[in-house]
């Protein structure tokens, strides 16, 4: 008996069971089904929470989502735009990613899915009006063809003393390129991307020259390198630089920007340095040793640059890029540098007083009245500033009509010199102005020795007239 009752126990035990487990398995069943048409727990689709979704319900949820959709423009200077869907007719189009995504699944393995998360990407489908989104971006304000900025080109700077030649960087300006971003909005807008960025998208029109160009930078090193140049004309103690304010001027470059200096700019440059410079043939002002002031004109004594060849030897400098003090080429030289161009040495000759003093280094050698031109045969001596050629002794002047041995003879002004004459028994006074000489400056014998044993070929000759002065003695 007591096995039977045992045996009736176990039945309803394994009937109960039985139906604990059918019942689990048609609920399992049940949701295994539910879950073949519906998305499986903590499934999220596109971002977007699907679990227990049907298709049609997710297709529902994203286009509620793009009707919300704008897409956010970043610009260069900080600038932001935004373009909504609505406004350019964005809409879904399915084509059946969520079906296969649904198929996809295992429907069976339901209750897992409750421990994990399931995130699917699909590309959804979305059309838009073209027309509308022309008009739209026409209407962005950073398509405004009138707040566009070009780009610049990086650029040669101007010259300047500190930083000579350097490049200027180029400037990228707000220049869109509207093709290229239509493109590029198209393609993120049909990724329904939430933002594009024209600099990444490289949409903006770029400087042709850049900074980094090779090209640029040879530009720079060889213009700087004539700008370099420095040269320090030496005039006495007086000088003139010319540097870069003055070359930079001069440079210039080609179409293929190859660096030159022009040779016609340096060539002026030299002319006014003579025109500056220069004392041969201009007239000077000259304190007398009567205490007044003259100005002379005529002669060619003086300071002379020789402007062929000092083009040619500034050219040189220059396009070598030389840092140097020197005197320019002369064609002719003076005793001293500067204006003042006879030194301390030098012959002065009034023809009113009808007197010469002679001085030397700054000190009085001798002095003496002479004879000069027959003024009334229209022989006057010319006044100017001359140079001494040389001096000869023992030498005879010939002339239209005469013959005048002399034993000491120092020429300065074509045929016209000093000599001494001795068959004059009298010099100075007015003799001149009607028994005067050819020309030529008469002296006695012991005043011509006197000047021919001191001075040298080459010594200022200044020669003038100083009214008021006639027969007077000079202030020495």
């Amino acid at each position: 008996m007591k096995e039977t009752k045992k045996t009736g126990i176990g039945w309803l035990g394994v009937w109960i069971t039985s139906g604990v487990i059918l019942m689990l398995l048609l609920i399992y069943l049940g949701f295994a089904l539910f879950y073949s048409t519906h998305f499986l727990p903590g499934t999220v689709i596109n971002g977007v929470t699907a679990s227990g979704d049907t298709v049609k319900d997710v297709e529902w949820t994203i286009t509620q989502e793009i009707e919300k959709y704008e897409i956010k423009i970043n610009a260069r200077q900080g600038k932001t735009e935004v373009l909504a869907g609505v406004d350019i007719g964005v809409m879904p189009i399915f084509d059946g990613s969520l079906e296969r995504e649904l198929q996809k699944q295992n429907c069976l393995a339901w209750p897992t899915a409750y421990f994990h998360e399931s995130e699917i990407e699909v590309e959804t489908m979305v059309d838009f009006s073209e027309a509308k989104l022309k008009r739209q971006v026409n209407e962005l304000e950073i398509m405004d063809k009138d707040k566009m900025q070009k780009p610049k080109d990086a650029r040669v700077s101007d010259y300047s003393k500190e930083n000579m030649y350097t490049i200027i960087p180029e400037e990228q300006g707000t220049k869109v390129k509207k093709k290229k971003f239509l493109k590029a909005l198209k393609r993120a807008i049909v990724k329904l991307e939430d933002s594009l960025s024209l600099e990444k998208e490289d949409c903006y029109v770029k400087p042709k020259v850049t900074a980094k160009s090779k090209k640029l930078k040879r530009l720079v090193k060889n213009m700087n390198h004539y700008a370099r140049a420095k040269i320090t004309y030496l005039f006495g103690k007086e000088q003139e630089v010319l540097d870069g304010d003055e070359i930079s001027q001069w440079i210039t470059v080609d179409e293929q920007q190859q660096v030159s200096v022009s040779g016609e700019q340096i060539a002026a440059y030299v002319n006014r340095l003579a025109d500056n410079w220069d004392t041969a043939g201009k007239s000077r002002k000259f304190k007398t040793s009567y205490g007044k002031k003259v100005e002379i004109d005529g002669g060619e004594y003086g300071w002379k640059i020789d402007r062929e060849k000092e083009t040619q030897a500034l050219t040189e400098l220059v396009e070598a890029g030389k840092v140097v003090a020197r005197e320019p080429e002369y064609e002719k030289t003076a005793n001293s540098p500067g204006k003042k161009d006879y030194g301390d040495t030098y012959v002065e000759v009034n023809l009113t007083a009808q007197h010469l003093i002679y001085y030397k280094d700054g000190e009085l050698v001798v002095e003496s009245d002479f004879v000069s031109g027959n003024e009334a045969k229209g022989w006057s001596t010319p006044t100017g500033t001359f140079a001494l050629y040389y001096k000869e002794r023992n030498r005879t002047l010939r002339g239209q009509g005469y013959a005048s041995p002399v034993s000491f003879w120092m020429p300065f002004n074509g045929g016209v010199g000093f000599h001494d004459a001795k068959w004059r028994g009298s010099f100075g006074g007015d003799y001149y102005k009607w028994r005067g000489s050819h020309g030529c400056i008469n002296l006695p014998y012991s005043a011509a020795k006197t000047l021919y044993d001191n001075i040298d070929g080459g010594c200022a000759v200044l020669v003038y007239t100083l009214p008021g002065t006639e027969g007077k003695k000079p202030k020495i």
